[in-house]
Parts: C-alpha cells; sequence; structure tokens
C-alpha cells in the first residue's frame, strides 16, 4: 500500500492558511479586519506545509509585502497601526452594542468576534513591530 504525502497535519495547516488569507483579503475592503495578521499566519501555516504556496504568497505584487516586511522587521508604520486599531474597535463595538444597527444576536459570534479583536488589538498593537523608517520618511514629504 502506497503512502498519501498530505498527511493530516499538512493538510490542515493548508486549510489554516488559505482560511487566515481569504480572511486578510477581506481585511482590505472590511475596516476594522486587519490584513497584516491574517497575512502573517497564512506564511506560518504555507511555510510548514506547502513550499509552492509559501513562494507563492511571499512572492505575490499586492501581498507578499506584508509577509516580507514582518520578516525582515520592518513591521507596519504607526499611522497604520492606529488607523488598524481604530477600526477594529470601531467595527467590533457597532457588532457588540445592542442598539447598534451592526449589532450581532448570535452570541457564539459575538464571542469569537470579541476574542478575535483582543487577539488582533493585541497582535498589531504590540507584535507587529513600527516601521520607523516609512514613518520618519513620510513625515519629511
Amino acid at each position: 500500500m502506497k503512502k498519501s504525502k498530505l498527511n493530516f497535519k499538512k493538510i490542515l495547516f493548508i486549510i489554516v492558511g488559505s482560511t487566515s488569507f481569504l480572511l486578510g483579503v477581506v481585511g482590505i475592503v472590511i475596516p476594522g479586519l486587519p490584513t497584516t495578521p491574517f497575512m502573517i499566519l497564512s506564511s506560518i501555516m504555507f511555510l510548514n506545509s506547502s513550499d509552492r504556496l509559501y513562494l507563492w504568497l511571499t512572492t505575490h505584487e499586492r501581498f507578499g509585502k506584508y509577509v516580507l516586511d514582518f520578516k525582515k522587521g520592518k513591521g507596519i508604520t504607526f499611522k497604520t497601526k492606529i488607523y488598524a486599531q481604530t477600526m477594529m474597535l470601531l467595527t467590533i463595538t457597532l457588532s457588540l452594542v445592542p442598539i447598534s444597527p451592526a449589532f450581532i444576536e448570535n452570541i457564539i459570534i459575538r464571542i469569537v468576534l470579541a476574542i478575535s479583536a483582543v487577539f488582533s488589538f493585541w497582535l498589531v498593537g504590540f507584535k507587529i513591530p513600527t516601521n520607523k523608517f516609512l514613518k520618519n520618511e513620510s513625515s519629511q514629504k
């Protein structure tokens, strides 16, 4: 009997990486949903499961910069961090406040959103480095 080259862990990493990638893409157009953390998670999942997907993501003209800047320790600008955290806070608040038109009634979804918001806020604020070079460069213009 021939062994399959795909094991459960590899398949799981590809699924999680692909889901994370899709959330990152959606985060480009939906305020409050961060792109960078999802792209970083995708790169980690692809690095551990598929060389082809990892290479595709890191060389992609639109999405590769998120991963490569983080990998090189560049991070994101302070202005981008403030914008991302403000949009996340606003979106999550509107989703969780009962008088809001964007209120989500399902308690499980609200719990998942709240946990995701805390994690993303922490990740953007404290784990993703601030790119001081870009901040200084933009202030000189």
